[in-house]
């Protein structure tokens, strides 16, 4: 009772008119920052919050992983939580309401954003990486991430392979590179804050990481690559932005498992590729000690 009183009292609080979300909570955590729940939304990536208290805690927990329906007010770039209340069958029938549950079913065709200049508005919000504290895996996860929650935006990955060939005939450091890759007008453009200065087409971003004159096959399995490294010195691959890693291509192809879902560990771990990313994400903190790789 006491909790549903200080919620309509949250609610009575705020002059503008409150918004709702369909979702699923995904986790609650307590802020390490501030006096706050922190709780994760399954249908947007959204982190909402409210005011911490064990009886909050313990309610808001009380729907971890089922559908509700969240009111909030929006308080500049953070949105507070006003009422939560569960949702009838009747009302999630046909709505797809976690992003962190596998839906095979789900469309990971990419967004197409219309224009260049808007493009450009977007890779300048990303958050810079610092390539000698972080793997590019990482860092495209999180800016896939960002273009999702904070644009609405369904990207792609693109891949540069190095082959064991080329590996031994430069001396070469690395034998992969990953970036994001958004559509626009039908053009695609690679967005990797970390090397480039603004979006980039392919053929640009692929003359960053390996000579003009030296063709990348695109390939569809990494098989072609694992199985041909003598063939030629590169290949390419572009996968949806769910692929965390290569060895999730390899399962897909050897074991079927298709990724069509965001992993809660996955974006844990790819957030400390940036300085501050464990204050800038901690709504993404599960309490878990982060994966290795």
């Amino acid at each position: 009772m006491r909790l549903m009183i200080a919620l309509a009292f949250a609610m009575c609080s705020f002059q503008a008119l409150a918004a709702e979300t369909l979702t699923t909570i995904v986790s609650v955590v307590d802020s390490l920052k501030t006096q706050r729940l922190l709780v994760l939304s399954g249908v947007d990536g959204r982190v909402y919050k409210t005011d911490t208290s064990p009886e909050m805690k313990k309610y808001l927990e009380s729907f971890i992983n089922l559908p509700v329906t969240i009111t909030y007010q929006e308080m500049g770039a953070e949105r507070i939580i006003t009422n939560v209340a569960a949702m009838s069958s009747a009302q999630v029938q046909g709505l797809d309401l976690n992003y962190f549950a596998i839906n095979l079913d789900r469309d990971d065709r990419p967004t197409d954003i219309g224009s260049l200049e808007r493009a450009q508005k977007i890779f300048k919000s990303l958050n810079d990486g610092d390539k000698s504290r972080s793997q590019c895996f990482k860092r495209a996860h999180i800016w896939s991430w960002d273009m999702w929650t904070k644009h609405g935006i369904t990207s792609q990955k693109i891949y540069m392979f190095y082959t064991r060939r080329y590996i031994q005939l430069e001396d070469f450091d690395w034998w992969f590179h990953v970036a994001p890759m958004v559509v626009a007008n039908g053009v695609e453009l690679v967005m990797d804050k970390t090397f480039t200065s603004e979006p980039t087409t392919v053929p640009e971003w692929k003359k960053k990481f390996m000579k003009s004159e030296v063709k990348c096959n695109e390939i569809k399995k990494y098989a072609q690559y694992e199985d041909h490294q003598w063939n030629r010195l590169c290949y390419i691959m572009k996968t949806s932005m769910y692929y965390f890693r290569p060895l999730d291509m390899r399962r897909r192809d050897e074991q079927g498992i298709h990724k069509k879902n965001w992993v809660l560990m996955e974006l844990q771990d790819a957030r400390r590729a940036f300085g501050d990313g464990e204050s800038i994400y901690e709504g993404l903190d599960t309490g878990k000690r982060t994966i290795n790789h």
